[in-house]
């Protein structure tokens, strides 16, 4: 099971505890199964149709805006699944967007991991990838959550979350690699981050690790909790010239209150993306109560990470068009040249993933 803490995505506990009536199991998908966006079952009819715009939607708040009036990926393309989570989306030198997202049930150990591919990220199509099972192997529930993948020189590298079955109450990030992004994909035989030492800022879990490729090494952004203060949370970073070995920071390089207010006690879920001459980084804020839902926040950063300035004081995604729920997980990617996220809003005893698009201004590509 995810630690708890901050209740920051104890998502399997999170899942399973509003997802009771739901049929456990397990189908494998066929052939490539496209996945066609359709009104979600939870949305209100009256939801509007958000077309993509370059500037923000008269009356609307937020910088990101939901394009579309349905889920991109709905729960119901997965079969006996009731919640699908964005784990990590890459753009191939054709455009192509590859998106891994993790199907999940309520029974503990029946979570699956997909790869989806799509021409605009709206409309996805499910490519069978067996070798993703074997990532979560040796791992405890929830298995390996993948977070960031890239390709390199040498093929594509993926960076996942996962707990021993020997030390299931903290999380590491380990690497896979596979010659492409439909795998099959190779995992290392031990985490390349563990977690800090007793008494540091990341003592009990990282999570979330995004790894960037810039100025000819590897930068990694990762959540990071400590054993003392579960309740709290923090954005750390890490650097490698070879992807393989790693050097941490020894402090955190955002903490709470990097917006205000909205994110006053904890941080998490770095989606970092390079930006021409700065990195831009959407993140998940948390204030008052342990049960408190994320707000999204936006962020960025002129010296490579090592400090961050916020772009915007309120939530950072306008719900207008989503049902009533709330943010549960995210993934940024560039969409042309504009920053988009995969949204995964809960609502209707589980979850979808959406599109939304920065919608104040263009990005360079």
């Amino acid at each position: 099971m995810e630690p708890s803490g901050v209740n920051l995505f104890p998502r399997h506990a999170l899942v399973a505890a509003l997802m009771l009536t739901l049929i456990a199991g397990c189908q494998s998908p066929g052939a490539s199964t496209p996945i066609t966006p359709t009104a979600s079952a939870a949305a209100p009819s009256s939801a509007p149709t958000n077309a993509p715009t370059d500037a923000p939607t008269p009356g609307l708040t937020g910088l990101f805006h939901i394009v579309g009036d349905a889920p991109v990926v709905a729960r119901t393309a997965f079969p006996n699944r009731g919640a699908v989570l964005p784990s990590a989306i890459s753009v191939a030198e054709d455009r192509t967007f590859h998106a891994w997202v993790i199907a999940f049930a309520a029974t503990p150990g029946t979570q699956e991991i997909h790869h989806l591919t799509s021409p605009d990220a709206t409309t996805w199509t499910d490519v069978p990838d067996a070798s993703l099972e074997g990532l979560s192997e040796g791992l405890g529930n929830p298995g390996a959550m993948p977070t960031s993948v890239l390709a390199g020189p040498d093929g594509w590298i993926m960076h996942y979350v996962g707990s021993l079955v020997s030390e299931p109450q903290g999380w590491d990030i380990w690497r896979a690699t596979a010659p492409g992004p439909n795998g099959p994909w190779t995992k290392g035989d031990e985490p390349v981050v563990r977690r800090g030492p007793a008494g540091s800022w990341d003592s009990a879990v990282l999570d979330f690790p995004t790894v960037i490729e810039r100025g000819g090494g590897y930068t990694m952004f990762y959540s990071g909790l400590e054993l003392a203060h579960r309740d709290r949370g923090s954005i750390g970073r890490a650097t490698s010239d070879d992807g393989i070995f790693w050097t941490k920071a020894d402090a955190p390089v955002a903490e709470p209150g990097l917006c205000g207010g909205f994110d006053d006690r904890a941080i998490h879920q770095p989606r970092v993306l390079v930006q021409v001459d700065r990195l831009v980084m959407a993140y998940a804020g948390y204030a008052g109560a342990l049960d408190s839902h994320p707000t999204v926040g936006f962020a960025d950063s002129t010296d490579g990470g090592l400090t961050w300035s916020c772009e915007g004081t309120g939530s950072g995604l306008a719900t207008a068009g989503l049902p009533d729920g709330f943010v549960h997980t995210l993934a940024a990617f560039h969409q042309g040249d504009r920053v988009a996220l995969l949204v995964e809003w809960f609502a209707g005893n589980g979850t979808d993933i959406w599109l939304a698009r920065l919608g104040q201004g263009t990005l360079e590509p």
